[in-house]
């Protein structure tokens, strides 16, 4: 799991025969010693992860510099017969400067002051290749990827020219839940940047930490949402085995707007809105979700009560002053959408 663990992977599965070269003593060995922690050898794809301007470079230039990001493989002195002296560097023509080659000394790679100049990158992180374009990319996701947000994985998708591949492990219907707000970093980090912040404290797992009260409730399956009927009905869903997505932009009449709910069967090509109405005896909040209900029927998408739409079924539950949650409205709700 890891760039770490990828690039050691992929160095060993496809670079074994130099591996066994740079492994060699005495006189047999032909290439440079294995540099670093990472084992990096004649042939190897490297990153720059320091910028330098007094780095020897062949040939000669006025003003030398290498960045902190520049990509480059490994190339330099092979021993032969007719070069028969002990390789002693590692050097490297940078992607960027091609025709360029950087010498690095192996003793730069065991110095405990600080890391080595160059890491593997047959695997990168996403910050690392942020301002690539790369013609091909392969995005690996583990599951549980807990540094995974919004904006992170938007970063990932956008490092390509022409295709990216995503390897994710589990199902890849839960990388959804992040096309909603509630999977941005940014947007639940106490500040005044959308709209003034009012923190309150609550327990997650055991801790207490501070959260805007717009997103407080966590979920079974680990989404934030804004209050606690939302949070049962996420749960329930959750439990019968629905896979849902929680605020999911859509467009009624031209206006962004957010069902609390999305799920889409694509067994039976079907998806289904649900909105939960927890303020119904106010009037302001009656006027707009009858246009918001409104928006949805010119959208083809049509409450479960008037039957089947050609975009969308629309389910709902409510409540009012005096009348709280309906179990059984959840109920109902998540047995159509089983088919029971």
């Amino acid at each position: 799991m890891g760039v770490l663990a990828l690039n050691r992977a992929i160095q060993k599965r496809f670079r074994r025969s130099f591996l066994d070269f740079a492994g060699q003593n005495g006189n047999r060995r032909k290439i440079p010693k294995p540099a670093g922690p990472e084992g990096i050898i004649y042939g190897d794809k490297v990153i720059n992860i320091r910028n330098s301007g007094r780095r020897r470079v062949f040939p000669t230039m006025a003003n030398p510099f290498v960045a902190n990001g520049d990509i480059g493989i490994v190339t330099g002195h092979r021993r032969t017969r007719n070069r028969d002296w002990y390789p002693n560097q590692v050097e490297v023509e940078m992607a960027a400067q091609p025709g360029c080659v950087y010498k690095y000394n192996l003793s730069e790679f065991n110095n405990q002051e600080c890391a080595p100049p160059l890491e593997l990158a047959y695997a990168l992180t996403v910050h690392k290749t942020q301002g690539s374009e790369f013609d091909l990319t392969l995005l690996v996701v583990p599951n549980p990827c807990r540094l995974l947000s919004r904006e992170l994985l938007y970063t990932a998708l956008t490092r390509h020219r022409t295709k990216v591949v995503i390897l994710h492990q589990g199902d890849f219907f839960e990388l959804q839940r992040y096309a909603h707000a509630g999977a941005s970093e940014i947007a639940r980090r106490m500040t005044n940047l959308f709209h003034p912040s009012n923190p309150v404290e609550i327990t997650v797992r055991d801790r207490a930490v501070c959260l805007d009260d717009n997103l407080i409730y966590r979920t079974e399956r680990g989404d934030l949402v804004r209050s606690k009927s939302e949070w049962i009905i996420a749960d329930k869903l959750h439990r019968s085995g629905i896979d849902y997505q929680y605020e999911h932009p859509i467009q009624l009449d031209g206006v962004e707007r957010l069902p609390d709910f999305t799920i889409v069967d694509d067994d039976r090509g079907r998806t289904w809105y649900w909105e939960h109405n927890g303020l119904l005896d106010r009037p302001d909040y009656r006027v707009r979700w009858e246009r918001k209900l409104a928006g949805y029927r010119n959208e083809g998408i049509f409450p479960i009560e008037e039957g089947v739409g050609p975009n969308g079924t629309l389910l709902t539950t409510g409540e009012q002053q005096g009348e709280g949650l309906d179990a059984d409205a959840i109920d109902r709700n998540i047995n159509a959408i089983l088919g029971v």
